[in-house]
């Protein structure tokens, strides 16, 4: 026996009302012997005898009136056993975790199968005066409820899922589900949630670990099919291009997560389908190694894999990587007559080079490019600065080259800041030669390493201006012959030449040293930048190409799909909503392929580790909460947790019947008692 709202079982101090009423209406009576009366006495006696056990009765009766109104009140409901299926009318949600730890297997099943057939289970005991809703854990958020539908809707809709290999959000999604059963205005409410108990598809129960407040009427089941599972994965896959060098190097990040220690597992590294590497990954638990392999920095679209040994969950045990490796793409803004020569004579060369208008740079153009020359701009507008700050941020490398034209205070101002604590101070001309050269450079750095140590890279270059630079904490890595810095890197990537490359300053650009020191450093910076190995499952992948023409297809795991581009100038925008599978995409037209990307799960669920049972324990509060596992009994389950069959018309009934039997008791009595004329005795008495 329970009780819906168990505090109107206080009402039922009201059935001693009719006791004290009674109690206090008892008269003493003064008892006169009457000889002439004996004769009666036996009659009288014996009337008194059924007077009182009326009364008494009313009394009793009266009382249980009460009784059970305050027990109708209280709303009283039956626990059932496992054969009773009658139920109050319920607002319930079933949580199904659809999360990409969903999709371990055990004995050649996944995980989510197990799990929608517990979900179809639990649906079983609903029916047409219940509210169910099924919601789903990992996915888009319009997606993931499915409303208040018929029972034989939400059972459809169960058979159809496929589990989403996207992470889960439990907690948001319990707490979306506990609004909708809040907001029902049937008496009970039931919250169902099937999962793994996954640690990592709980993120954010740590910040606010109470779920359930103000509902001590809810009642929950966890359907927990997880085990504790060791896991190895391809954690991450990282591109780079080494400063000098003419290959790409793949550092592979692998994880293994829970058990004990196993014995070394096979990598391989595919390229273009063909193996490329193999090594031995010998994991302990939660260890972590790096693996790196060479790719060859040749001219076109490259793709491939990385795989180790498939274990319960394979899904994270392939990595795909993807890149082009056309040249590099440098922008100049500024004097780029002598730069563009430098780098790209008749067009050709390793550099691949745009010009900007100075006062045109924008987030747009500078955002596909490798690197960036600022060649004696005068100044920059304040969305210029941003754009530059930007791109900085998100790994751009950059050359700055000062001159004649530069406005120091706009410098001072406003670009330089974004570079950090670094000024100008003034122009230097002349010198005690009537120029300066450059005799020391830090020999340990990058952009010096191809040139024979003790003979200056700017042999021969004769300076006759330059800013004079303040670098703070900048790295000074080249210094003019009066000890003013030449060459300074106020960050990673970021080089600032004090003079001039226009020819006017000095003559260094008709030196010999000039192009490959260009190239060393333009090398640099751009390496700075790591090549776009992939995109995560499920996200919005946003590329540009050039403008062209006729049907465009994106290729993949999947099929192909048409793309219709967002045109931009010269060139095409496309916005690619890559949710299906893993694997390498390739953008083409029927001539020629534009680009190339891999979309990868995300690995943040690779860790199989579960969540305490406190955790989630703490979390329901005051709520009724039965916890089954998957080979536990759902039906005997549901009746342990379920307030079975409501008794409030029982007692509505029991209560109706008592009101008219103390009616037609207590009516009758008066009219016994009037026809006996024993109240007229009483009076006389």
């Amino acid at each position: 026996m329970g009780f819906l709202h168990p505090s109107y079982l206080l009402a039922a101090l009201v059935a001693l009302v009719p006791l004290v009423i009674h109690l206090l209406h008892r008269q003493r009576v003064i008892i006169v012997d009457f000889p002439s009366l004996e004769f009666l006495r036996r009659l009288m006696r014996k009337k008194t005898r059924r007077f009182q056990l009326r009364q008494l009765l009313l009394l009793i009766m009266r009382i249980l009136i009460m009784l059970l109104l305050a027990l109708a009140l209280a709303r009283p409901t039956l626990t059932g056993g496992k054969v009773v299926r009658g139920h109050l009318p319920t607002a319930a949600a079933v949580v199904l975790d659809n999360s990409l730890s969903m999709l371990r297997e055990y004995d050649g099943e996944q995980l989510f199968e197990i799990a929608r057939r517990k979900a179809v289970e639990v649906l079983e005991y609903f029916d047409s005066s219940d509210e169910v809703h099924l919601m789903l854990t990992a996915g888009d958020s319009e997606n993931r409820a499915y409303g208040a539908r018929g029972l034989e809707d939400v059972r459809r809709e169960v058979m159809k899922l496929h589990c989403s290999k996207l992470p889960g959000d439990m907690v948001s999604t319990i707490r979306k589900s506990l609004k909708i059963v809040a907001s029902s205005s049937l008496p009970a409410r039931e919250l169902y949630v099937i999962s793994d108990m996954q640690k990592a598809d709980w993120d954010g129960l740590d910040e606010n670990p109470q779920l359930v407040s103000n509902m001590k009427d809810l009642k929950v089941m966890l359907i927990d099919l997880g085990g504790e599972t060791a896991n190895a994965c391809v954690k991450d896959i990282t591109l780079r291009l080494p400063v000098g060098e003419d290959y790409v190097q793949m550092d592979v990040t692998l994880e293994r997560y829970g058990g004990k220690g196993v014995a070394g597992r096979v990598v391989e590294a595919y390229l273009r389908d063909r193996l490329l590497d193999r090594r031995v990954f010998s994991p302990n638990d939660g260890s972590q190694e790096t693996e790196s392999f060479e790719l060859p920095h040749i001219r076109g679209a490259l793709w491939g894999e990385v795989s180790i040994a498939q274990d319960r969950l394979p899904i994270d045990d392939r990595r795909y990587f993807a890149y082009s490796s056309a040249r590099r793409k440098i922008a100049v803004v500024g004097d780029s007559y002598y730069i563009k020569t430098a780098l790209a004579p008749r067009g050709a060369g390793r550099f691949e080079v745009t010009e900007i208008e100075p006062g045109a740079i924008n987030t747009e153009n500078i955002a596909d490019i490798d690197g960036l020359v600022i060649s004696n701009v005068n100044r920059f507008a304040p969305l210029e600065v941003e754009a530059i700050s930007d791109y900085i941020e998100g790994g751009g490398g950059v050359i700055i080259f000062l001159g004649d034209k530069t406005d120091v205070g706009a410098y001072n101002r406003k670009l330089l800041p974004i570079f950090g604590n670094v000024t100008i101070d003034n122009a230097q001309v002349g010198g005690a030669a009537g120029f300066y050269t450059i005799d020391k450079v830090a020999w340990e750095h990058p952009i010096f390493s191809k040139f024979k140590m003790g003979e200056s890279p700017f042999e021969g270059a004769n300076f006759f201006s330059f800013l004079k630079l303040v670098p703070a904490q900048a790295r000074v890595i080249a210094w003019f012959s009066d000890g003013s810095p030449a060459v300074i890197e106020p960050r990673q990537g970021v080089l600032i030449f004090a003079s001039s490359d226009d020819g006017f300053w000095n003559d260094f650009v008709a030196t010999g040293q000039f192009v490959p020191l260009l190239h060393e450093a333009l090398i640099y910076v751009s390496s700075q930048l790591t090549l776009k190995s992939s995109y995560l499952l499920g996200h919005e992948i946003a590329m540009r190409t050039r403008r062209v023409g006729g049907e465009v297809v994106l290729d993949g795991p999947t099929g192909q799909i048409r793309q219709f581009p967002e045109v931009i100038g010269q060139t095409q925008r496309y916005r690619i909503r890559v949710a299906d599978e893993p694997g390498v995409y390739f953008l083409r037209t029927e001539d020629e392929t534009l680009t190339v990307f891999a979309v990868n799960v995300d690995v943040r669920e690779s860790d199989l580790a579960r969540l305490q049972p406190d955790a989630y324990r703490d979390a329901f509060g005051d709520a009724d909460l039965n916890v089954v596992s998957a080979t536990d009994d759902i039906a005997e389950g549901i009746s342990l947790l379920r307030q079975g069959r409501d008794l409030l018309k029982y007692v509505l009934w029991g209560l109706l019947i008592l009101v008219i039997a103390e009616s037609l008791i207590a009516s009758n009595f008066m009219s016994l008692l009037r026809r006996s004329g024993i109240g007229n005795a009483r009076e006389h008495s």
